[in-house]
């Protein structure tokens, strides 16, 4: 009986010694911090905080009127690196792919990067048919890609006027000069009444247009009487005026 009992005492300790033996490793893993996250979380800080700071300067080096948006870097900077130089040897950046010059210790690290830019245009707020009389109140300020499409697009509406469609414009669509044209206010053979401008004298006289114009475009004339042409600047519907130095 006492044998038995020491068997069954020497058989639980060995039990419990082998327990421990598995229970320990498993406790300890789940303790150790995991190093390998935490570099990868640093290293995610440390490239959005570079691609922040290169962000910054873009702002002076894109042209007038172009808002960066956001800078993605090609790279996975090392640890500690810190920004040198963007876009090295250049003053000003139209594409949106450019290169930066980052420092690590004592090494210098090339690093392609992109950004999303932005740039306002004027689009017409409302479907324009052709011949329609327009101006600045037809049309408003967005926002697109400044480096695709609405290339050439206007981002203000042109003095000079009056104006006119050449073409049909859909609602937010881009302005385009191609789609603007003055109304004609002067047509081939009509008389024109000219104001001839000579200091503080004014002479008016009936002349007759050789051809047709817009409001602010030159025009010959002539004396139908005489037949001595010369040239006025159309200010309106059958008027011009010359203005003598």
């Amino acid at each position: 009986m006492a044998s038995s009992r020491v068997d069954k005492t020497v058989t639980v300790a060995i039990a419990a010694l082998v327990a421990a033996l598995m229970v320990s490793p498993m406790a300890t893993a789940d303790t150790s911090p995991n190093t390998s996250a935490i570099s990868d979380r640093t290293n995610r800080a440390d490239a959005a905080d570079l691609a922040a700071q290169v962000q910054s300067q873009l702002a002076a080096m894109v042209p007038m009127g172009t808002r960066v948006d956001r800078v993605q870097l090609g790279c996975k900077p090392p640890n500690g690196s810190t920004l040198k130089a963007v876009a090295p040897g250049l003053a000003q950046l139209s594409s949106r792919s450019f290169m930066v010059e980052l420092q690590n210790g004592d090494h210098s690290i090339y690093c392609s990067a992109t950004m999303d830019a932005s740039r306002q245009v004027l689009t017409a707020i409302r479907g324009i048919q052709p011949d329609e009389p327009v101006t600045s109140a037809d049309f408003q300020p967005q926002w697109v890609d400044a480096f695709t499409g609405s290339t050439g697009a206007l981002v203000d509406f042109p003095d000079h006027g009056p104006y006119a469609t050449a073409t049909v414009i859909r609602a937010g669509q881009p302005l385009y000069q191609s789609a603007l044209l003055r109304p004609i206010a002067v047509h081939q053979g009509e008389m024109v009444m000219v104001v001839v401008k000579n200091g503080p004298i004014r002479v008016r006289a009936q002349l007759q247009a050789q051809s047709q114009a817009a409001i602010g475009d030159s025009l010959s004339v002539v004396n139908p009487v005489s037949g001595v042409p010369v040239i006025v600047t159309v200010t309106g519907p059958r008027n011009a005026e010359l203005v003598i130095q």
